[in-house]
């Protein structure tokens, strides 16, 4: 996990569990920035369009004052996962910033271990932009016969 400043947030109730990750679009623009809770519940999730896992549950629980949440909201810790992803060989320069394609893939999850790798659906948008960190290993034995290879990457929020 990241080592970066502690991220505090209000999640549902049948969300808030250890290891639990979401994709935050941005502030609801419906929420009045003059609510009480605005700093904690939206505002800490900066930038728009990031990636968050749940790492710590807290016993604060509470109702949202403009009653966008359905439910009891509970205050949680949150850090910023890595993401990792298997990409074609040829792709892989580290550092470099580009356009994410999932892997173009007819297996399914049940017969391939490496299926959450190259449709990581949840966590990336087909044509966002990634930055590649760090190759982490070869795939030796793809049941397509694919050149892929594991890379951490960072989503980019910046165009390049």
């Amino acid at each position: 996990m990241n080592d970066t400043k502690e991220i505090l947030t209000f999640i549902g109730k049948s969300y808030a569990f250890k290891g639990f990750q979401f994709f935050f679009q941005g502030p609801n623009p419906k929420c009045p920035k003059n609510c009480k809770l605005y700093t904690t519940c939206q505002e800490n999730l900066s930038p728009p369009e990031s990636v968050y896992e749940i790492v710590e549950v807290t016993d604060r629980e509470l109702n949202c004052p403009n009653d966008f949440h359905e439910e009891v909201m509970v205050l949680c810790k949150l850090e910023t996962p890595e993401i990792i992803i298997s990409m074609e060989n040829k792709d892989i320069y580290l550092g470099s910033i580009m356009e994410y394609h999932s892997i173009d893939c007819v297996m399914d999850k049940a017969n391939c271990p490496y299926y959450q790798y190259c449709q990581p659906s949840k966590l990336l948008i087909n044509k966002g932009k990634i930055k590649i960190i760090k190759k982490i290993k070869k795939i030796n034995d793809c049941g397509k016969n694919k050149h892929l290879s594991l890379v951490q990457v960072e989503k980019e929020t910046d165009s390049i």
